[in-house]
């Protein structure tokens, strides 16, 4: 989300081991740190089985987790988190929103008055909003978490330790300049150990209209030793997303009568990829949109090379932003005229004038794109949906109709599970990586699966392969 130079009394740094030196000090911006009560509340949700916080990333902390809280499942607080995912699906970033707008422990109470502004609408009312942070506080004291938290010090020095070269990295400075804007607040980097890939960016905003801003972000790749790695390529562009969002969304909010109709023509259209990356309406999509198209200005303006930056774009395009590069090229216009727009604010009119245009030709965008994406042109020596393969079966040939960039694989489960996968093993790609070769294991009389996506499976300008569930029946 936002940095800000102003200084103000900070209540989320509950643990910070190691002050990271930035090359540039800015004033307002935090070391990372592990936070109480970030910790707290994801293994509440963990608890309550949130889909979103139930990962298995970091595998000794999740054991000690379930080791140490699995007996408070049936605690008042995971009853009250159930009840209120069925009533107001409350999760993804509701949760650590819930988290900031609280005091560090003991008190866990409100920094803002509930009366003015509830931490997400999914929490209800204020009475609502209230209770679940009073469950909070009784979960704290019932789990005796402080003794939790005190004994996994080591871990989180080590965490805030390894994400040291990514802050280093990261260049705060670069939001005042890129969006105008005089600063209100602070940053704040917090490292949630068992959020997996989860990344948010939630504030807090008092009323004198200063702001706590920050980007949670999650810790999803480790070493052969267990021990967390923070790769720039993945991390720094994540940073960068998650404090944009602060900048962006009440832009888009504030402009919704302007983006109401464009903005639903076009999450209409691709809907299905919207949802699947739990974005629910038009509003968060093109918040979304401009904070990645964004990501890549940032990219732009920090890499030596075009490397990066191509990369973000062929990723997000892969995801369902289509018209990431025509946004990311009308935002080079808005930096090469900041004399006429100096502030992003200034410039939403040319953003609405956009949505406008994408709305109206979102259907040949999404042929267009259709027609390069690579797709599954045959399989062999069955044909998907067969019901009668033979079992003794070692070998399927699988066949775009386009040639692969031939880096890496990526075959998934399908929704049966691990016990339905057939896949034992990827013997390669061949015929000039327009093919690639799986060797199967197979049993008579049984169902079969597995999903071939475009996470790796890409032609070489980064097309990325139209997802396609395989499905097969044995004979017996």
């Amino acid at each position: 989300m936002k940095f800000f130079y102003l200084l103000l009394f900070v209540f989320c740094f509950s643990y910070n081991p190691v002050k990271s030196q930035m090359q540039t000090p800015v004033a307002g911006l935090g070391a990372p740190i592990v936070d109480k009560r970030v910790e707290l509340i994801c293994i509440a949700a963990r608890l309550a089985d949130f889909e979103e916080y139930n990962n298995e990333y970091n595998k000794s902390y999740v054991h000690d987790i379930h080791q140490y809280f699995d007996g408070f499942k049936d605690h008042p607080l995971i009853k009250y988190m159930k009840q209120m995912r069925e009533a107001n699906g409350i999760g993804y970033d509701a949760v650590v929103s819930m988290a900031v707008h609280l005091k560090p422990p003991p008190a866990l109470k409100p920094v803002v008055n509930f009366n003015d502004s509830i931490p997400d609408k999914r929490y209800g009312t204020r009475a609502d909003a209230l209770k679940f942070a009073t469950l909070i506080r009784d979960f704290y004291n019932d789990t005796n978490f402080e003794h939790f938290f005190n004994a996994h010090q080591d871990k989180y020095k080590s965490v805030v330790e390894r994400f040291s070269p990514v802050f280093n990295k990261f260049d705060a400075q670069w939001f005042s300049k890129y969006y105008g804007l005089a600063p209100k607040g602070s940053f704040n980097i917090i490292i949630g150990v068992g959020m997996g890939g989860n990344n948010y960016g939630p504030k807090v905003i008092f009323p004198n209209d200063v702001e706590t801003i920050y980007a949670i972000m999650g810790t999803w790749r480790f070493d052969g030793e267990g021990l967390p790695m923070f790769e720039e390529a993945s991390y720094l562009p994540t940073l960068v997303h998650e404090f944009n969002h602060s900048f962006v969304n009440y832009l888009t909010h504030k402009n919704s009568a302007a983006l109401q109709n464009s903005g639903s023509q076009v999450f209409t259209a691709l809907q299905s990829r919207m949802q699947k990356l739990a974005y629910g309406d038009w509003e968060t999509m093109l918040s979304e949109s401009l904070v990645r198209a964004s990501v890549v200005r940032y990219l732009m303006d920090h890499s030596k090379d075009s490397v990066a930056a191509e990369r973000e774009m062929q990723y997000q395009q892969s995801i369902g932003f289509l018209w990431i590069r025509d946004l990311v090229t009308l935002l080079g216009n808005y930096e090469a005229n900041r004399n006429r727009y100096p502030t992003l604010e200034s410039f939403m009119p040319e953003i609405v004038n956009f949505y406008k245009q994408t709305a109206t030709d979102i259907p040949v965008i999404i042929s267009n794109y259709k027609k390069k994406q690579p797709h599954v042109a045959s399989i062999a020596p069955f044909s998907n949906g067969s019901k009668n393969v033979d079992p003794l079966t070692t070998e399927v040939k699988i066949t775009f109709d386009k040639q692969l960039a031939g880096k890496g694989y990526s075959i998934n489960f399908g929704k049966s599970g691990k016990a339905h996968f057939p896949v034992v093993k990827v013997i390669g790609y061949t015929d000039n990586n327009t093919a690639v070769v799986l060797q199967l294991a197979l049993k008579p009389d049984f169902d079969y699966e597995f999903d071939l996506t475009g996470s790796a499976f890409k032609t070489a300008d980064g097309y990325p392969l139209e997802d396609l569930n395989v499905h097969f029946r044995t004979k017996n």
